[in-house]
Formats: structure tokens, sequence, C-alpha cells
């Protein structure tokens, strides 16, 4: 196990939560640079320690976490933790496709700009799965206090 695995192992949901927002903005800002080899490298180790982050992230979520507490509360809910858990899965295998173009130096140089191009979309993609689950958490919680419509 690497060290870098080690330590991601040892936060908890929410100190993920705070990197991952971190390792985010430092992948809008490194998106913005130049496409070079430094730029090439510093993509790949935000994509790394995101694959790092996202699985522990993710799993936290899901089994035995919140997700099943959410449908405990509302069983109506299951068919929408079930969506955004199997949307994780497909965020993450697309991450790992990016990765390993990322450590690809000259299919990066060919296809520099698409990457950085599909690298944006993937970020958009994950913060409106995180807007989705925060609206389902505090629709399950507020029909839960009768704070609902």
């Amino acid at each position: 196990m690497t060290r870098s695995r080690m330590f991601v192992d040892d936060l908890n949901l929410q100190q993920l939560s705070e990197l991952e927002y971190i390792l985010l903005g430092d992948l809008r800002d490194v998106l913005e640079e130049e496409s070079t080899e430094q730029n090439r490298r510093w993509l790949a180790a935000i994509v790394e320690a995101l694959m790092n982050t996202l699985p522990r992230e993710f799993a936290l979520r899901s089994a035995g976490g919140y997700h099943e507490e959410l449908v405990l509360r509302s069983p109506r809910a299951d068919q929408e933790v079930r969506s955004l858990e199997q949307e994780q899965d497909s965020l993450a295998e697309q991450l790992s496709v990016m990765n390993a173009q990322l450590h690809d130096p000259v299919r990066f140089r060919q296809n520099a700009e698409n990457l950085k191009q599909n690298l944006a979309a993937w970020s958009a993609r994950l913060k409106q799965h995180n807007l989705a689950e925060e609206r389902l958490v505090q629709e399950v919680y507020l029909s839960d206090l009768g704070g609902g419509d």
C-alpha cells in the first residue's frame, strides 16, 4: 500500500470532502495553464490524488454510511441513492481512463486539449453529482422532520 493511500484511509468523510474540494480547485487552475510536460505532470498528480481520495469518500458515503441511512429514513429514496452510487462508479471509471492518458506523454501531447476538456467536463459532472446528493439528503431530512412540502 502506498504512503498516500495509507494517508487517505485515515481520513474521515468530512476530511475527504475537504481534500476533494481542494483538489478540484487545483485541477481547475492547472487546466487553465498551457499544455506542457510540466502541466501534464501536475495534472497527473492531481488526478492520481483524486483517484486515491474518491473511492474512499464514495465508500464512506455508501456501505454503512449515510446513503444507507437515507434509505432507512425514506425508502422512496432508494432508487435515487442507487443512481448516485452508479454515477460514482462511472465517475471513478472515467477518471481512471483519463489517468492512463495522462501517464502517456506522447498521447498527452497529441490530445492535450481534448483531454483537458474531458477533465473539465468530468469535474463539472462530479460537482453536479455532489449537488444532487446534497439535495437528496436535504429532501429526506426535511420530509422526515415534517418540514417539506
